[in-house]
């Protein structure tokens, strides 16, 4: 531990033989990403990361995903080579759904950083607070450049890990005042309300009844559902909506409708369109077309692309999580590491 707390260690083989490759390998733990990386500055790495995957100066390979017979468990490996930053970075996660009741996350990781000159191994970063931290921010970059400006009141479909960055980042850009919690888990609301609503300074009520949609002026959907959470009907014109659930081709959050009826935006469009039920499903049943995906954020950020045109104009945003992402952040972590 350093004299301002914070747990990196230098590590140092006592054979000899990785001293060379490893003796200056810092590990840096969940805590520490927490303490060193604020929703805010997180917000700001994903406008830095999207706009390097756009524009081409980072190549992130399709991530491989495995499931295994017997076990409700799914591994990723998402690897990412950014020539601006000089480094290489692998997240090698786990995703399972049955941890909520043993109280502990749904999502867990590692990060590891490479030197892609030198290729010598930089940081063990542990990947599930950062994680959390850089979905909720990719949601916060799109919001910020996407939803109404004067967007007060939130709706939030899963209520774990993912549902709570999301609020966090829904405040971070916008002037939140209320939000509204859905959840199959009454007490994964209760515990989400309990945390945030007294950090955040905010209403937060617990619903079960999609017809209070109408009141949301942005929605967050972080679930594994394989049907849509809502319709056309539940939301209202103008509504923002950050949907980063539905990883596989057979999960679906959002209704075909309403993709139908807005403005698209994705982290990749490669990626969504080989990974999301979101936009699988209604591109193969012809209700939607790749053409239907107006940009990559990306786009967006840079300029290349046009966001919200009316108030009236609803917008997705359909991200399934991008190695890039993690890179940016874990880059940040690594730097601070370096200075205190």
């Amino acid at each position: 531990m350093d004299d301002k707390g914070v747990k990196t260690k230098d590590i140092t083989s006592s054979h000899g033989l990785f001293d060379k490759s490893i003796q200056n390998l810092k590990l840096i733990s969940d805590a520490d990403v927490k303490r060193m990386v604020t929703m805010k500055k997180a917000v700001g790495l994903m406008k830095e990361a999207f706009s390097s995957f756009s524009r081409g100066s980072s190549y992130v390979p399709q991530r491989y995903v495995s499931s295994f017979p017997g076990i409700s468990l799914d591994i990723f490996f998402k690897p990412v080579y950014c020539s601006e930053l000089g480094q290489i970075c692998m997240k090698v996660l786990t995703q399972k759904n049955a941890h909520f009741e043993r109280n502990k996350p749904t999502i867990q990781g590692i990060v590891l950083l490479f030197d892609s000159e030198t290729r010598e191994i930089l940081a063990l970063i542990d990947g599930t607070y950062l994680t959390a931290l850089r979905t909720g921010a990719a949601s916060g970059i799109a919001t910020r450049y996407l939803a109404q400006e004067g967007a007060e009141t939130v709706a939030i479909f899963g209520c774990g890990a993912q549902g709570r960055t999301q609020l966090e980042a829904m405040c971070a850009v916008r002037p939140v005042k209320r939000a509204m919690l859905f959840d199959l888990e009454p007490i994964a609301c209760e515990q989400l309300k309990a945390e945030l609503c007294p950090k955040l300074g905010i209403e937060i009520d617990i619903e079960n009844d999609t017809k209070v949609l109408k009141e949301a002026d942005i929605i967050c959907t972080a679930t594994n559902s394989e049907s849509p959470l809502f319709s056309k009907d539940d939301i209202k014109e103008g509504v923002h909506i950050n949907a980063i659930g539905s990883y596989k081709p057979h999960m679906q959050e959002i209704a075909p409708a309403i993709l139908k009826s807005s403005k698209i935006f994705v982290d990749s469009s490669d990626a969504v369109l080989a990974e999301s039920g979101d936009l699988i499903k209604p591109v193969a049943e012809g209700i939607l077309s790749v053409q239907s995906i107006h940009a990559e954020i990306g786009n967006l950020i840079s300029g290349e692309a046009t966001g919200r045109q009316s108030a009236e104009e609803t917008t997705v945003f359909k991200s399934v999580g991008l190695a890039v992402q993690d890179l940016y952040v874990a880059n940040e972590v690594y730097k601070m590491s370096l200075t205190r």
